[in-house]
């Protein structure tokens, strides 16, 4: 049986969310009379309560991907749906939806740690496997509106078409012969691949060095190109991957990671990649930006801003909102001294899909809800 979010409890987080949009939500609405967009922010029903849920991505015809109590999950307005899985499968997530609503994800086996890339469409009887059981350091996926996905099942980068496997992607040329792929994580119309790349050496001296930065395999072949960082190689450093647009837009965030907190700056490259990367301007009142996603055609980035108080606890996190290389704004929540918020995706037709205190929303028309703090 399906086990939801009582209609009362996603009344009761809806109308505080939009009352916590207060006048921001209310000026965007009336600047935009008539328009369809309506500033709202939905609570997405759950699959139950014992485990993770979060949004991943979000689709056409107001439809959200994720996990729900840890297992695949689609949302269809609030509306949750399981995503049936195969026998000796518990666990899992979907990663991308393209806008005929192919679904690509990621299962997680609990007993083994091992873990597979799927495919998945409404009325299937079950997922499609794109990869044998695997253990790896990570394991992502994407796919585009062709149907092309490209994935990493935590041994070797690979493209898929309609089910079959048409390229491997490789590290790019003339890097440290240790580099290995360690992401792949989104795809774009044209079918520029993103990743992530690392590596563990000692140099001529002695030194331990530690590398991790974004790559990108072009459309139709040729060389992977390694994007460069702001960071000197530590290793206490790394790089999160948010994704890439259908201009070729690279978002992802640097960390340098340290007991109990860390700095997290967000920045974005350009094709052809020969610069370097552009920081992203920070929260007002907030130290740290993650960036954690990017539409496909309209220039708006997501994520999330902290501020770590001190190694162990870091101040209310703050979802975020910016558009078309405008300032970093806020997106409401009800109680801003206390809950919690993160956005994770946002789509051109103006959705956020994050959690706030753990739960799942979506804000739509968010650029009417997003303020300064």
């Amino acid at each position: 049986m399906r086990k939801t979010m009582s209609a009362a409890g996603a009344a009761v987080i809806t109308a505080g969310l939009i009352a916590a949009a207060g006048p921001a939500a209310a000026s965007g609405a009336a600047a935009t009379a008539g328009a369809v967009c309506k500033p709202a922010v939905k609570a997405l029903e759950e699959l139950g309560t014992t485990g993770r849920t979060r949004p991943y991505a979000l689709g056409t015809s107001d439809r959200t991907v994720g996990t729900s109590n840890d297992v695949p999950a689609f949302w269809e307005g609030a509306r949750v749906f399981r995503v049936p899985l195969p026998t000796g499968w518990a666990k899992g997530s979907v990663r991308a939806i393209n806008a005929k609503g192919l679904m690509v994800g990621v299962l997680d086996r609990a007993n083994d740690q091992e873990h597979a890339l799927f495919s998945y469409r409404k009325g299937d009887r079950q997922v499609t496997l794109l990869t044998a059981p695997a253990q790896g350091p990570y394991a992502g996926i994407g796919v585009n509106d062709a149907g092309r996905v490209a994935g990493f099942d935590g041994l070797t980068p690979r493209e898929w078409q309609d089910g079959r496997l048409v390229r491997e992607l490789p590290v790019p040329p003339g890097v440290h012969p240790a580099t290995r792929i360690q992401q792949v994580t989104g795809i774009n119309k044209r079918g520029d691949v993103l990743g992530l790349a690392y590596a563990y050496y000692s140099d001529d001296s002695g030194n331990e060095i530690w590398e991790t930065y974004p790559v990108l395999w072009p459309a139709g072949g040729g060389p992977a190109k390694a994007l460069a960082t702001s960071g000197v190689p530590y290793i206490s450093r790394s790089n999160t991957l948010a994704g890439i647009d259908d201009r070729g837009v690279v978002a992802a965030t640097d960390v340098d990671s340290y007991h109990g907190g860390s700095h997290e700056r967000g920045f974005v490259w350009k094709a052809p990649y020969t610069a370097a990367p552009t920081a992203l301007a920070k929260l007002s009142g907030r130290d740290e930006l993650e960036v954690t996603g990017i539409s496909p055609t309209t220039n708006r980035l997501v994520g999330t801003a902290r501020t770590y108080l001190d190694v162990s606890e870091p101040h209310a996190a703050v979802p975020t909102f910016q558009a078309g290389g405008g300032p970093v704004q806020a997106l409401p929540v009800p109680r801003r001294d206390i809950d919690e918020g993160q956005a994770f995706a946002v789509s051109d037709d103006d959705r956020v899909a994050g959690t706030v205190s753990g739960k799942p929303v979506v804000w739509t028309c968010a650029s009417k809800q997003a303020y300064t703090p």
